[in-house]
Formats: C-alpha cells, sequence, structure tokens
C-alpha cells in the first residue's frame, strides 16, 4: 500500500511517516504541497494523508487535484479543532475521512488499516467480476457446430441491449447458462442478476416470491420479505420455466411488465422496478397460447428477442469437445474417449441434452480408474437402448401419423425407465436426462400405472 504524507509541521510529518513505515506501509512524506503532487502524478498512490492549512496550496486544494489525478486514490484531512466543519466539507468533496489535532498514532494506524482493508474488498469485488465474466463468456459456451457460432453471433447483439429476451429449448440444453452469458456481458453486468425457476410453484408462492411480502400479509409471514423483483432492481431477472407459471397469475405478471411498478403481498404502496426480463420456457410457448393455456399478451411481452437452443442431437458433432470440456471442469484432463467409444455416445440421441451427456460423463469417470474410455465402460442404458429407426418398415404404408409415432416411442422410454427405476420417479427422470416433474408429466398424459 503506497501512502504520501504532506505537512509543513516537520516534527509531526516526521513522526507520522516513522509510524507508517514500522507498521509495513510505502511512504513517502512532503512539506510541499506542490512535490507531493508532482510525485502521485508520476508514481500514483493509494493514501494521500494532507493537512488543511498550509501555505501555497491549502488541503481542499490538493483533495481537488488528487482526484483529478487519481480518482480512485483515498485522501485523509488533518484538521485542527477549530476547523473540523472545514473537514467535514472536505468529506463532502471526495475525502474518505478526518483526523482532528491532536491524534494518537494508534488513531492514524487504525484508520489507514481500515483503508487498506477496503482496498482489498474492492480488489476482490474486481477479480470476482473478471472471474464471473469469463466463466459466463460466450466462448465458455461449448459449440463448434453451425448452429452454435449462429448462437454466439446472436448473444453478442442479444447482450448490448436491454430488451426482453425468449429462450427456447428442450431441457438440458443450456437455458440458465446462456441467460448467465447474456447478463454478463450487457451494461448490467455490474447489477443483480436474479433467478427464480416457476415449475411447481402455485400462485401465492409465485406471488410472494416475485413481489415478495410485508410482516403479517399472511399466516406464517413473520417478517418483511424482498421479492425478486426488488433483489434484481436495476439488473437482470431470469424466469426459468415460464411455461409453468399458472394461467391466473401471468395478468399480474404482466402488469408489472408493463407499468413497471408493483405491491408486495399485503402492502398498498407501488414499488418502481427497473429489471431486464430474461425468460426460458421448455415448451412451444405459443403452442400454449393456442390452447388457451398462456396469455398471448404476456407471450409478446416475453418474446421481445427471440432465441432458440438447438437439442444435443442436431450438434452431435460437438459432443467430442463438450467431453473435454467435462474432462476439464472435473480436473480429469487426462480422460480420452476411444473412437468406438465416441461413435456410440454420438450416435445416441441424447433426450436430456447436454446435461445428460455431462451426467453420462461423470458416471463414467466415478466407476473407471482408466484414463482411456472404452465402449465396454459405457453405461447399460446408452448401449442398449440405442433407437434404430431405420428397422422401421414404413413400405406398404400408406400414411404415417408423425405425431402418433413419436408418442408411441416416447410412451415406450417412460414405461421402461418407471420400470428399472421400480417406481421411483427421480430416478427415471435421471435415466432419462429429464426433471423429475416432466417425468411425472408424461406418466400422467400416457396413463402409466
Amino acid at each position: 500500500m503506497r501512502i504520501v504524507v504532506i505537512d509543513d509541521e516537520k516534527i509531526k510529518r516526521i513522526t507520522m511517516t516513522d509510524a507508517l513505515h514500522k507498521a509495513g506501509y510505502n511512504v513517502e512524506s512532503f512539506e510541499s504541497p506542490i512535490a507531493a503532487l508532482a510525485h502521485v502524478e508520476k508514481f500514483g498512490s493509494d493514501l494521500v494523508i494532507t493537512d488543511i492549512r498550509m501555505p501555497h496550496l491549502d488541503g481542499f486544494e490538493v483533495l481537488q487535484k488528487v482526484k483529478n489525478i487519481s480518482p480512485g486514490t483515498f485522501v485523509v484531512m488533518i484538521t485542527g479543532y477549530g476547523t473540523i466543519q472545514s473537514a467535514v466539507e472536505a468529506m463532502k468533496l471526495g475525502a474518505y475521512d478526518y483526523l482532528t489535532k491532536p491524534f494518537s498514532l494508534d488513531h492514524l494506524l487504525l484508520l489507514v488499516s481500515k483503508v487498506k482493508h477496503i482496498m482489498e474488498l474492492e480488489r476482490e469485488n474486481v477479480n470476482l467480476k473478471e472471474k464471473l465474466t469469463q466463466i459466463y463468456s460466450f466462448h465458455n459456451i461449448i459449440g463448434k457446430s453451425r448452429v452454435m457460432q449462429k448462437l454466439f453471433e446472436q448473444l453478442n447483439t442479444i447482450s448490448k441491449t436491454e430488451m426482453a429476451v425468449l429462450i427456447e429449448g428442450e431441457s438440458g440444453t443450456g437455458k440458465e447458462i446462456v441467460a448467465n452469458a447474456i447478463h454478463y456481458n450487457s451494461p448490467r453486468k455490474d447489477k443483480p442478476f436474479i433467478k427464480l425457476s416457476c415449475a411447481i410453484l402455485n400462485e401465492s408462492l409465485l406471488e410472494s416470491e416475485l413481489f415478495g411480502h410485508v410482516k403479517g400479509a399472511f399466516t406464517g409471514a413473520i417478517k418483511e420479505k424482498k421479492g425478486r423483483f426488488e433483489l434484481a432492481n436495476g439488473g437482470t431477472l431470469f424466469l426459468d420455466d415460464v411455461d409453468d407459471i399458472p394461467l391466473s397469475f401471468q395478468v399480474k405478471l404482466l402488469r408489472v411488465l408493463q407499468e413497471k411498478e408493483f405491491e408486495k403481498v399485503g402492502g398498498v404502496s407501488p414499488l418502481k422496478t427497473d429489471v431486464r426480463i430474461i425468460a426460458a420456457t421448455k415448451v412451444n410457448l405459443f403452442e400454449k397460447v393456442e390452447k388457451g393455456e398462456f396469455r398471448e399478451d404476456l407471450f409478446y411481452r416475453l418474446k421481445v428477442i427471440p432465441l432458440s437452443l438447438p437439442p444435443l442431437r442436431d450438434r452431435k458433432e460437438d459432443i467430442p469437445l463438450l467431453l473435454e470440456h467435462f474432462a476439464k471442469k472435473t480436473g480429469k484432463n487426462e480422460v480420452k474417449f476411444s473412437k468406438e467409444a465416441l461413435d456410440v455416445l454420438t450416435e445416441y440421441n441424447w433426450p436430456g441434452n447436454v446435461r445428460q451427456l455431462e451426467n453420462t460423463f461423470c458416471r463414467i469417470i466415478a466407476f473407471s480408474d482408466s484414463n482411456v474410455i472404452t465402449k465396454e465402460m459405457l453405461p447399460q442404458d446408452i448401449l442398449l437402448k440405442k433407437i434404430n429407426f431405420q428397422t422401421m418398415d414404413f413400405r406398404d404404408s400408406e400414411k404415417i401419423s408423425l405425431d402418433k409415432l413419436i408418442e408411441e416411442v416416447e410412451a415406450s422410454a417412460i414405461s421402461w425407465a418407471y420400470k428399472k427405476s421400480k417406481g421411483n420417479q427421480s430416478q427415471a427422470a435421471q435415466l432419462l436426462g429429464i426433471k423429475r416433474t416432466t417425468f411425472r408429466d408424461k406418466l400422467l398424459k400416457y396413463d402409466i400405472k
């Protein structure tokens, strides 16, 4: 930590300088404020400690010039008892604090220690933001396929705007990762990024989570709670599984997006909100609009900028690259896959998309001591449950219902997973690489007991 001390009284200047040197700080002291400013301009300084009353240049002028040279430099003013009001005015102009004469060296060292602590926190904050920016940069959304390169181009443009984004994609395609990337590459990257999954939340829970509630608003509301809109103010709010929002609640969300204000549950005063909305859906939301299950006006409010994420089966050339990424992510850089193993993994259709591929990778390395993964080491459900559509003979068919065919295959897969897991829905969902709630919906859809 570099410190500059400015005081025209020699004894006080030397006393402060010696105490700071003994405490381990890098200190330069000056009798002349002009010489001190020249030093700061040439070499910089983390902290300037300056007297207010000095010949040629007073402390106020020193403060202004230091802030012009280096806005991030802390300035502490030294004042006599009769000029405390002046020191307070100096703080309004940007000084960090002041010392009143006479002051002890312990007081001085304590104040400098506080400045050092603040500097360390600010440095950690900067490093964390840089790390987050690096983690969620577009280049860490893995893919070299044509569809992914097109996606990167879209993300680069979308991130610079303030408009709402609707991310459409199957479960496991990485919608949350993309939402992170959009926020941390946007003008709002230094502001909050708040997430909420709308799945399996009823209307009352959803209202409390989004808008917050006041104390006593309902049974169990023992204290006031901030909602996601309030927490995200100035930043970005990511609404995952927006297709699961109850129809009865959708009008309340629409009002917030239109009016940019909301009321807490049990509250009476409206609160302003400034958030960018990124929503994600795992189903075709427009189909829900046509069925009357989703409000059309809310749909268009959310889908100002549409973004479609490709399923893994449409970018299988990215699978080797993704496996390399998972190896680095888990610290298993030495793990490689044989050609035969890669062929099997590439032929598989991955209904659970990238999430299923990552889970499969983790399962493989957990049960293998070898750095080379062969075909025989792959999970049995991957090896045995590949669907070979080429064996289906449609030559004598006059008409084929594709929707019915897909439903038959899906129903068969759901039934297989349910039996294999002995009725455990969570395990069955993992076998298929989908969410438990999605698996439960499929059970009901196909009336599988």
